[in-house]
């Protein structure tokens, strides 16, 4: 019998540390959390005041980050089909002076690491399941998903995206059922 194993022996060691995380709340300074549902979630992204906006088939809202309280609500789907830019990268909707940076499934990619050293990014150690893995880079001696934590993602399934608000306040982690948001602990 032959081994058929084309993994080298670090992938499979990077292979086993990843599978061997446990999925848990964020550590600190992450501490505070915001559930939103909602259905078809395409696309999201954050206003110029760090408000979270969620676009689906059937409209788009801005909702609060912390309180997890809605904003605005718009349930015309054609308008807000239009307020997505050709190439799906930013949306411009009226109540907004320019057009704000958009990630998802159908949309571009979120920010992934912070100034001050924060990085999110989504693996799959157990595919097609995702795995969301939060590491702080500012680490002594850092080694990759050596001191990482996997993100429990609660009732997030299919295609999962994240991203950090442009200050790094945030933290949002989306897919077809809504967004999961950590917030830090001001």
């Amino acid at each position: 019998m032959t081994n058929s194993e084309i993994r080298t022996p670090f992938e499979l060691d990077l292979l086993a540390k990843a599978q061997s995380l446990k999925a848990t709340k964020p550590p600190s300074p992450w501490e505070h959390e915001t559930i939103i549902s909602a259905n078809g979630v395409l696309a999201c992204g954050w206003d110029q005041d760090e408000n979270i906006i969620l676009i689906s088939g059937s409209g788009y809202s801005i909702t609060e980050p912390i309180t997890g309280l809605c904003l605005h609500r718009e349930r015309d789907a054609e308008w807000t089909e239009d307020c997505v830019s050709e190439d799906r990268l930013t949306f411009h909707y009226p109540l907004s002076k320019k057009p704000t940076s958009i990630f998802g499934l159908e949309a571009g990619d979120g920010i992934h690491v912070t100034l001050d050293g924060w990085q999110v990014e989504v693996i799959y150690p157990w595919w097609p399941r995702a795995t969301v893995v939060l590491d702080y880079l500012f680490t002594p001696r850092y080694s990759y998903l050596s001191n990482a934590t996997a993100i429990d993602i609660q009732r997030l399934d299919g295609a999962i995206k994240c991203g950090f608000s442009p200050s790094g306040k945030h933290l949002m982690m989306m897919g077809s059922g809504g967004a999961l948001i950590y917030s830090r602990k001001e």
